[in-house]
């Protein structure tokens, strides 16, 4: 009787123990990601906050756009608040090594030189590249922007297509300050992401009339979005990926999509 009630004893401290871990383990395993975030309990993500549709003021001076909400989906996601820190583009990137954010959601897409340094996601935006200039420009083709002048963020995977493409580029922080520049003679042309035209159309009917566009999207290259997060994040650019494909299947990503875009951009 008493060896019976030792080997009982024994096997319900073996299970007693065995339970214990088990969820200790899972916890561990949920919360890893969260070992690597800049600030516990929240997720920093850095963006330009200057270019519509992707992350922009609004008239009430709120930080939205379809970068923002994908944003704050995929914080929701992480179980973390999301925080948004504002900067130039040409300062962007450099935030990531600084560790200034988590990660960067600001139509980012791949190039040799960040696939180096960087982690990206997975697509979350699907768009074709566009050449945008006046109506009288000479201009008709992308190979006949050589020898002029573009409006371009140089470090942007646009600048760069501008560069190959033989233009001079002239400095410009964002779209719409190169939608000024075009207009006031300052630069012949711009390549940008086809829906941030579509959208600075819908918004500035009267300017987009004296306008056209190319499809460049050969030359400069389709436009796809991804999160970039530093490379030494694995575990989070993993949550992160995981909070991508529940986005993407649940139609989050998508209505969102068709809140800024008015048409799904996601596949």
């Amino acid at each position: 009787m008493n060896k019976m009630l030792k080997i009982t004893a024994v096997t319900l401290t073996a299970g007693l123990v065995t339970s214990a871990f088990v969820p200790a383990t899972t916890t561990v395993a949920a919360a890893s990601y969260k070992s690597e975030v800049k600030t516990k309990g929240t997720l920093t993500i850095g963006l330009e906050g200057t270019y519509a549709p992707f992350s922009y003021r609004n008239k009430q001076g709120n930080l939205v756009g379809y970068d923002v909400a994908v944003g704050k989906a995929i914080a929701k996601q992480l179980k973390l608040k999301p925080v948004f820190v504002t900067t130039k583009f040409d300062s962007l990137v450099a935030g990531l090594d600084t560790n200034k954010y988590d990660l960067v959601l600001n139509n980012m897409s791949k190039n040799a030189e960040r696939l180096k340094k960087y982690g990206f996601g997975t697509a979350y935006l699907n768009t074709g590249a566009v050449l945008v200039v006046k109506k009288s420009s000479s201009i008709k083709t992308a190979a006949q922007l050589k020898n002029h002048t573009a409006a371009q963020t140089a470090e942007s995977n646009f600048g760069q297509a501008a560069k190959k493409l033989g233009a001079t580029i002239v400095a410009s922080p964002g779209f719409s300050e190169s939608m000024t520049l075009i207009e006031s003679g300052k630069a012949d042309a711009t390549i940008n992401d086809d829906a941030a035209w579509g959208v600075y159309k819908k918004a500035n009917p009267k300017q987009a009339k004296k306008l056209r566009t190319i499809d460049v999207t050969k030359q400069a290259g389709a436009s796809k979005a991804y999160p970039m997060l530093n490379k030494k994040d694995k575990k989070l650019l993993k949550a992160v990926k995981k909070a991508e494909k529940h986005l993407k299947n649940n139609g989050t990503l998508t209505k969102i999509s068709k809140k800024y875009f008015t048409n799904d951009l996601t596949k």
